[in-house]
């Protein structure tokens, strides 16, 4: 029985390491290329009774360093029931950049967020889209840092989200899934693999999004305006894909705030995993098995033979190289204090993967009211 512990968790340590290297190396190979050109952008926003965030949102986005005669902000009231409409009718009635585009009725067969982004690019004018969330709040160099990494080769620019925590105390461990996520975008990325990004910042060129007829294809999906849009841009497109980590341009929103806030989106991300590519899938498969291995065999040999094993010095090691390299995303976004909650989070996370993860994949899945 020990020898088989011994095989099963040395295996599934080395497989987690070289996870770790994988990502490590492409957070080494990330090198920015930029470009000094300005193009017209668009910057899309679905807007759901948002009247709480969606006054902070536009804020930000009308304070943004960049030429006024080059952008457009183009918010989408998706079929609002609170105040979100008038508000938005103050603002376009007194800002000229804004547009507001009015969904007052479900289109059958396509999602709400994808039927509300597509309306909004129906009408943009910019040579480049760029979308957010109505609960984001962008810095004010975002605009300018995200378009300077549109060169000529390049097609998306993804850029990276991190969550504020509530005073729901299980938020700050939401907190770390935003920064291992980023990890992720910015790891795999560096490789030139397209596997992951954020809706709430993302950018690409609508010629791209006209030569792929738009989501045509995942607009059934509740969710993947983002990650499957650009996984899908990625298999069917030759342009390149850049990751975008700098700290002017990383956008920023808040955890949920209660349990069932968390779980309704935590589905609703899940549920995307069921239409990503199969070596995609394969991936995050073996990642999550790795990583429960490790968790079952970590816990059950302390229990069983104490912390002289070496098998637990080395799931220790993966776990210690993991804290590190969240460090390093950390800095980014200056979150550092968070990472004392990281042992916690390592169960935290499969805890919540093992629950959710079915219901995000079988069960109903919901948006608001929507």
């Amino acid at each position: 029985m020990v020898e088989v512990i011994i095989y099963i968790g040395t295996f599934s340590s080395v497989v987690y390491l070289l996870i770790l290297i994988y990502l490590m190396i492409g957070i080494i190979r990330t090198r920015a290329k930029l470009t000094d050109e300005q193009p017209f952008v668009s910057v899309i926003v679905a807007a759901h009774n948002e009247s709480q965030n969606i006054v902070a949102c536009i804020d930000a986005l009308l304070n943004q360093c960049y030429p006024e005669e080059k952008m457009e902000i183009i918010i989408i009231n998706d079929r609002s029931e609170d105040d979100t409409g008038l508000i938005l009718e103050e603002y376009e009635n007194n800002n000229n950049l804004l547009h507001v585009v009015t969904v007052s009725e479900y289109e059958e067969g396509m999602s709400p967020k994808k039927n509300a982004i597509s309306q909004g690019i129906n009408i943009s004018s910019g040579d480049i889209i760029i979308t957010t969330d109505a609960d984001c709040r962008v810095p004010k160099l975002w605009l300018i840092t995200m378009l300077s990494y549109f060169t000529p080769e390049t097609g998306v620019v993804a850029g990276l989200v991190i969550l504020h925590p509530t005073k729901w105390f299980f938020s700050r461990f939401m907190c770390i899934d935003a920064i291992m996520n980023n990890l992720i975008i910015v790891g795999t990325l560096g490789w030139g693999h397209a596997v992951a990004c954020k809706g709430g910042n993302f950018a690409y060129r609508k010629k791209i999004y006209k030569e792929l007829n738009g989501f045509d294809g995942l607009e059934k999906i509740l969710s993947g305006d983002d990650d499957l849009f650009l996984q899908k841009i990625s298999s069917q497109t030759h342009w390149n894909v850049q990751c975008c980590s700098d700290f002017n341009a990383i956008v920023s929103t808040h955890a949920p705030f209660r349990y069932k806030h968390f779980t309704n989106q935590r589905k609703r991300h899940i549920s995307a995993a069921k239409h990503f590519r199969l070596p995609v899938k394969i991936s995050y498969t073996i990642y999550f098995l790795s990583k429960l291995i490790l968790m079952v065999i970590f816990l059950y040999s302390i229990y069983k033979f104490g912390f002289g094993m070496f098998l637990i010095k080395l799931i220790a090691l993966t776990y210690l190289l993991t804290c590190i390299i969240l460090l390093r995303m950390v800095k980014l976004s200056k979150q550092a204090y968070l990472l004392i909650l990281y042992p916690i989070w390592e169960i935290y996370y499969l805890i919540n993967h093992i629950i959710l993860g079915p219901l995000g994949l079988f069960g109903n899945i919901t948006w608001g009211k929507r």
